[in-house]
């Protein structure tokens, strides 16, 4: 393969691009002073006391303890748009450890890792308590 090369006879220039002249703005004339009538205060209305101020909404409570199984608690994580990918994994991590020992240790702790994520995504969407518990029913 031959490499042919060719030789620039002028030096580029960078193309000079014109803008358009921009008249000098013209100073608006100041408006000749007319009589300046201030328009009359409206008076406030007084608030009446047959009307009671409306008492702002108590907020919901955030209950303190939860009881769901493990659909119920993505159902809710769902609902408040939350995401239960990670939920999912887990509980099926958890539901295959029961299947084959319910009552070995790697259950039991499959079973606390699902309760914590369950309830940290229920805290964090303002579901329960900061200080909540959630029991996971079977």
């Amino acid at each position: 393969m031959k490499w042919k090369f060719w030789q620039v006879e002028e030096p580029a220039e960078p193309l000079a691009v014109e803008e358009p002249a921009v008249p000098d703005p013209e100073p608006e004339p100041e408006p000749a002073p007319a009589a300046v009538v201030e328009p009359e205060p409206r008076p406030e209305p007084e608030p009446s006391e047959s009307e009671p101020e409306p008492e702002p909404e108590p907020e919901p409570k955030v209950p303190a303890q939860i009881s769901l199984t493990i659909d119920e608690a993505k159902g809710v994580i769902k609902e408040a748009g939350g995401d239960v990918i990670q939920v999912g994994f887990l509980a099926s991590a958890y539901r295959r450890q029961f299947q084959e020992d319910p009552q070995s240790a790697e259950t039991a702790a499959s079973r606390k890792k699902l309760r914590e994520l369950v309830g940290q995504r229920l805290k964090d969407r303002g579901l329960l308590a900061s200080d909540g518990v959630l029991e996971l029913r079977d």
